[in-house]
C-alpha cells in the first residue's frame, strides 16, 4: 500500500513537473522566435538603408558629373570621385548581410553589374568633357537608362526584403497566436492531473487506514485466541491435578481397605472364640459378617469402577505420550536427514533472510551456519542475477512451487557454480505461506560433462559430415550413370543407398543443431514468407520419398510470417517424418493451418500408435524417446522434437502434443503473426 501511495504521489508530481518543463520550453522557444524576428526586422531595415545609400551615392555621383559637364568646373567632381569605391563597399556589405537569401544574392549581383556599367558611362562622359570632345544626346540617354536600371534593381531588392520580412512576421504571429492557448491548456492539464493525483493519494491513504484497522482487528482476534489457548492449558493442568488427587484418594482407600480387612480378620478371630461360648452370639456374628461382606462387596464395586476410570485416563495419557514420542522421532529423523544430506537445504523467510542452514549447504557454498543465518540470501546470488530473487519470492507468496530451476550462485571464496533449485513454500496450520524451503544441488560438474558431450557430438558430427557429403555425391553420380544398367538390382541398391545417406545426413544435421543450440550459436534469420506455400513445399518433398501414406492438406490463402523460413521448414519436415515413422502404411496424415487471433496454428495428425500419457510431458526433452514394444525397431536419437521445440520457442511460439494410445497423435505449434 505504501508503494502504491508513493507511486501515485510521484506520478502526479512527476507529470506536473513535466508539463511545467514543457511550458517553459515552449515559452523559451517563443521568446527565441521573438528575438529572432526582432533581429530580422533590424536586419531588413539595415539592408534597405544600405540600398537607399547605394542609390543616394549614385545620385550624388550623377549630380556632380552633370555639374562638371555643364560648367567644366572640376570641384563638381568631388562627390563623383569616391562614389565608385563607396558603392562597391556598400554592395559588398549587402552581399554579406543577405548571404542566407539566394534571391537577394542574385539582386546584389545585378546591382553590382549595373553600378559598374553606370560608373563606366559616367567616367566615359567625364573623359570626353576633359578632352573637350562633344557629347552626343544618345550617350546622355544611355546614362539615364543605366540609372533607371539601378533604381529598378534597388527597388526589386527592397521588395524582396519586404517579402522576407512579412514571412518572418507571419511566422512570429503564428507562434504568438498558438502559445497562449497552449500555455492555458497545459496549465489546465497540470491542474487536472494534480487534482487527480490528490484524489488518488487520498484514496490510497484511506485504503491504508482501512487495512491498518483490519490489521488491528486481526491482532485483537489473535490475542483473544491466545487467551483461549492459555485457558485451555490451565484446564488441562487442573485435570492433571484432579487425576493426581484421585490417585492419592485411591491409595488412601486401599490403605483404609487393608486396615479394614485387618480389623475384620481380628473380629473374625474374636467372634470365632466367642462362638464356642454361645450359639446366639454365633448367629449374631454370622449376621454381622454377612452385613460386613455386603459392605465389602459394595466397596469393591466402587473401587473397580474407580480403577476402570483411572485405567481409561491412563490409556489416554499413554496415547498422548506415544504421539509426542513419535512426533519427536519424526522430527529427529527429519533433522538427521536434513543434516546428513549432500544437497544444500536452506530455510528463509519471505524477506529473503536465511533462517536455517544444513551441512550440505556448508559444503557447497563454503559458509558456516553461524556466518550465514540471519543474512540475506542475496549473499549467494551474483550481482547480475539478483533480479531473480524478488520474482521467485513473488511466485512463492502466491503458493507456487519451483522445480529444477537451473541458475548460477556464488560461493564464499567467490567461485560461480551451477545449481539446480527446488523451492517450496512453507505454510502454517491455516495454509498461509510463512517461509520458504530451498533445496540446492551442485550441477557444475554435470554441466561440464554435458558441455564435453556436446563438444564431442559437434566435433564428431563435423568430422562425419565431410565424408558423408562425398559419399552422397558419389552415390548420386553412380545412380545417374547406372540408371540404365542391365541388372535392375544396381539402380535399386543405389537408390536405397541414397535414401540411407540422406537419413544419415539428417541425423548428423540434428546433432550439429543440438550442438549449436547448446553453445548459443543457433542463429534465427528472420524474413517474410508465405507459411501456406512452405507447408505445401514440405509435403511435396516428403511425398517424393514416401509413397506409403496419404497426406491431406486443404490449402489456405497466403499467410505471411516474419520468421526463419529454413528452420520453420525443418520443424514441419520433422513432424511429417514422425507421423510417417510412427504410423502404419496406408494411413492418413492430416495437416491443418489456421489463423487464431494474433497467431497462426499448425497441426499435424496421424493415425499411428500414439503416445502413453506418462511420456507426453517429456517427449520434447533432449535425447528422450518414448519406450514401448512398437518403437524398438524405429531408428532415432530423440533430438528432432527437442530441436523443434527450441526453434518454436525462439520464435515466441508454443508447441505441444495430444495423443491417445492406439488411436493416433496430433502435434500443434503456434507462431505470432507479427
Amino acid at each position: 500500500m505504501a508503494t502504491r501511495f508513493d507511486r501515485s504521489l510521484r506520478l502526479g508530481y512527476g507529470i506536473s513537473i513535466v508539463i511545467l518543463l514543457l511550458v517553459s520550453l515552449v515559452s523559451y522557444l517563443t521568446l527565441q522566435n521573438l528575438l529572432e524576428s526582432n533581429r530580422a526586422v533590424e536586419h531588413s531595415s539595415e539592408v534597405m538603408q544600405k540600398l537607399e545609400k547605394v542609390l543616394s551615392v549614385m545620385k550624388d555621383a550623377e549630380t556632380g558629373q552633370r555639374g562638371y559637364l555643364l560648367s567644366g568646373r572640376k570641384d563638381y567632381l568631388q562627390p563623383y570621385n569616391g562614389a565608385y569605391q563607396e558603392a562597391l563597399q556598400l554592395t559588398g556589405q549587402l552581399t554579406k548581410l543577405t548571404s542566407d537569401d539566394q534571391r537577394q544574392q542574385i539582386n546584389m549581383q545585378d546591382i553590382r553589374r549595373i553600378l559598374a556599367q553606370r560608373l563606366a558611362i559616367l567616367q566615359q562622359l567625364v573623359d570626353k568633357k576633359h578632352r573637350a570632345e562633344p557629347i552626343a544626346p544618345a550617350e546622355l540617354d544611355a546614362g539615364k537608362a543605366a540609372m533607371d536600371d539601378l533604381r529598378q534593381a534597388v527597388g526589386k531588392a527592397e521588395n524582396d526584403e519586404q517579402v522576407l520580412l512579412r514571412e518572418r512576421s507571419a511566422k512570429l504571429n503564428h507562434y504568438i497566436a498558438l502559445v497562449p492557448g497552449f500555455i492555458i491548456l497545459a496549465a489546465l492539464l497540470a491542474v487536472g492531473i494534480t487534482m487527480y493525483s490528490y484524489r488518488k493519494v487520498i484514496a490510497d491513504y484511506r485504503e491504508k487506514e482501512r487495512l491498518r484497522r483490519e490489521l488491528e482487528s486481526n491482532e485483537e482476534e489473535t490475542q483473544a485466541l491466545n487467551e483461549e489457548l492459555t485457558a485451555a492449558n490451565e484446564e488441562i493442568t487442573a485435570a492433571n491435578e484432579e487425576m493426581t488427587a484421585i490417585n492419592q484418594e485411591l491409595t488412601e482407600a486401599r490403605e483404609e481397605l487393608a486396615a479394614h480387612n485387618e480389623s475384620l480378620e481380628q473380629k473374625v478371630v474374636e467372634r470365632t472364640k466367642a462362638l464356642q461360648d454361645s450359639e446366639q452370639e454365633t448367629q449374631a456374628l454370622n449376621e454381622e459378617l454377612t452385613a460386613m461382606n455386603e459392605e465389602m462387596a459394595a466397596t469393591n464395586e466402587e473401587l473397580l469402577a474407580t480403577n476402570e476410570d483411572l485405567a481409561e485416563s491412563e490409556r489416554r495419557l499413554m496415547g498422548l505420550i506415544e504421539e509426542l514420542r513419535q512426533a519427536d522421532e519424526r522430527s529427529a529423523n527429519l533433522a538427521a536427514i536434513v543434516e546428513s544430506s549432500d544437497d544444500a537445504i536452506i530455510g528463509k523467510n519471505l524477506d529473503g533472510v536465511v533462517t536455517s542452514w544444513n551441512r550440505g549447504a556448508e559444503q557447497i557454498f563454503g559458509y558456516a551456519e553461524a556466518d550465514i543465518v540471519g543474512r540475506s540470501i542475496l549473499t549467494l546470488i551474483p550481482d547480475e542475477l539478483q533480479h531473480e530473487e524478488p520474482q521467485i519470492l513473488a511466485r512463492l507468496r502466491n503458493g507456487e512451487k519451483l522445480d529444477h530451476h537451473e541458475t548460477t550462485r556464488r560461493t564464499a571464496d567467490g567461485r560461480l557454480i551451477q545449481v539446480s533449485l527446488t523451492i517450496s513454500p512453507i505454510r502454517d496450520k491455516a495454509g498461509k505461506v510463512i517461509g520458504v524451503s530451498k533445496i540446492a544441488r551442485d550441477i557444475t560438474e554435470q554441466k561440464r560433462d554435458e558441455q564435453r558431450k556436446n563438444d564431442f557430438i559437434g566435433m564428431a558430427s563435423h568430422e562425419l559430415k565431410t565424408p558423408l557429403t562425398s559419399l552422397t555425391a558419389l552415390v548420386q553420380v553412380l545412380e545417374h550413370k547406372l540408371k540404365t544398367h542391365s541388372d535392375p538390382f544396381v539402380p535399386q541398391a543405389l537408390g536405397r543407398a541414397r535414401l540411407q545417406t540422406k537419413k544419415m545426413s539428417s541425423l548428423i544435421n540434428g546433432f550439429l543443431n543440438v550442438s549449436r543450440l547448446e553453445s548459443g550459436k543457433l542463429e534465427i534469420i528472420r524474413q517474410y514468407f508465405d507459411l501456406t506455400a512452405l507447408i505445401t513445399e514440405q509435403i511435396g518433398e516428403i511425398s517424393l520419398t514416401v509413397s506409403s501414406h496419404i497426406f491431406h492438406f486443404e490449402k489456405q490463402p497466403a499467410i505471411e510470417l516474419h520468421a526463419d523460413r529454413e528452420k520453420i521448414g525443418a520443424v514441419i519436415s520433422n513432424l511429417l517424418s514422425n507421423a510417417v515413422k510412427y504410423s502404419p502404411k496406408g494411413r492418413l496424415v492430416e495437416i491443418a493451418c489456421a489463423i487464431n487471433g494474433d497467431e497462426v496454428q499448425v497441426s499435424i495428425r496421424d493415425e499411428g500408435m500414439g503416445v502413453r500419457p506418462q511420456d507426453l510431458p517429456r517427449i520434447f526433452d533432449r535425447y528422450y524417446r518414448a519406450g514401448s514394444e512398437h518403437t524398438l525397431h524405429i531408428s532415432g536419437f530423440g533430438v528432432g522434437l527437442y530441436l523443434s521445440a527450441e526453434i518454436i520457442q525462439r520464435h515466441d511460439g508454443r508447441i505441444w502434443a495430444e495423443s491417445e494410445k492406439g488411436v493416433g497423435s496430433t502435434f500443434f505449434f503456434t507462431l505470432p503473426l507479427r
